[in-house]
């Protein structure tokens, strides 16, 4: 007997309630889903169905079979799945959302990698810094740089994220230089309005101390690369990710500050939806992702050469 296509017949039959059903839904004569039936009953050697004129209902050793038989089905469905995820050409449309500065500056070269090695695929990328809802809005991957809570998504982290508070020399020579983060309250802060607490600042020093300040300043954008900008032309103070801040930083355009009192890394990461049956252009593009950046996977990385040692 194949136990296998036995079980798919019988949960088949179950959800189906009545035999003719499943058997139009199978594409099988009544009489031959009847005898299929009898002959999984023989072998198991107990009913599996309690038949009446209008519907066929799950002994109690029915019941129990077709709970395991389901979670046996979904397995060898889970199995081939995967196996066709791991072997099959990625083709289609992959749709990711990214952050603007970090896609306009680092995402380039590695789509244009992916769409060489897979030239069946199309790739719908979308750049702005709102956070999304994946699932609703139909995306398959989202980049995010943040230090991430806990959801149904799988993070792929792909390279830390180091953020450090600056000011041009021009500014800090006419305003003078914040010693103490309380110190930003007297100061022009140049403000990132996705932060999820824009006007208050948290600050921990490596003896543990804790600070929460709150600031404020004439500029809020919701672009880093537009505040790095107005922080190089004197407009304020700004705590940055080193990725956008520091060419500024090493050309001496802008200094950091409050050193002692730097921020603990967020990771950048991929994420997606998780799922039992990862596609294979999501898997691809992971997997293509994590090697890219792999150079960058350490905690001192070429944006940080000569900032944070």
């Amino acid at each position: 007997m194949d136990t296998l296509n036995a079980m798919k017949l019988y949960c088949h039959i179950v959800d189906a309630g009545q035999l003719s059903i499943a058997a139009d839904q199978l594409n099988l004569s009544k009489g031959a889903v009847s005898k299929q039936l009898a002959k999984l009953e023989a072998h198991l050697g107990g009913r599996l169905l309690n038949r009446t004129t209008r519907r066929l209902t799950p002994t109690e050793a029915g019941i129990a079979f077709y709970e395991r038989a389901k979670l046996i089905l979904e397995s060898v469905d889970e199995a081939e799945c995967v196996v066709t995820g791991l072997t099959a050409e990625p083709r289609g449309t992959l749709k990711i959302n990214a952050p603007m500065s970090f896609g306009f500056d680092y995402l380039g070269e590695l789509l244009a990698n992916y769409q060489n090695k897979y030239p069946k695929m199309k790739i719908d990328l979308t750049l702005h810094d709102r956070q999304i809802d994946l699932i609703e809005e139909g995306y398959d991957l989202a980049l995010r740089i943040a230090t991430l809570k806990d959801s149904t998504l799988i993070a792929r982290k792909l390279a830390p994220c180091h953020l450090v508070m600056c000011a041009s020399p021009e500014y800090l020579q006419k305003h003078g230089e914040p010693k103490n983060p309380s110190d930003l309250k007297n100061h022009q802060c140049l403000l990132y309005a996705y932060s999820d607490s824009v006007r208050s600042w948290g600050f921990e020093n490596k003896h543990g101390k804790k600070q929460q300040v709150s600031v404020d300043g004439s500029l809020t954008a919701n672009n880093g690369n537009l505040i790095c900008d107005a922080l190089i032309n004197g407009m304020g103070i700004a705590r940055l990710p080193t990725f956008i801040i520091g060419d500024a930083i090493r050309q001496g355009e802008a200094k950091i500050i409050l050193d002692d009192w730097r921020e603990k890394p967020q990771n950048i990461s991929l994420l997606y939806p998780s799922s039992k049956h990862l596609s294979a252009k999501v898997r691809a593009f992971v997997d293509m992702a994590v090697e890219h950046f792999r150079p960058l996977a350490g905690e001192v990385n070429e944006w940080d050469k000569k900032l944070l040692l």
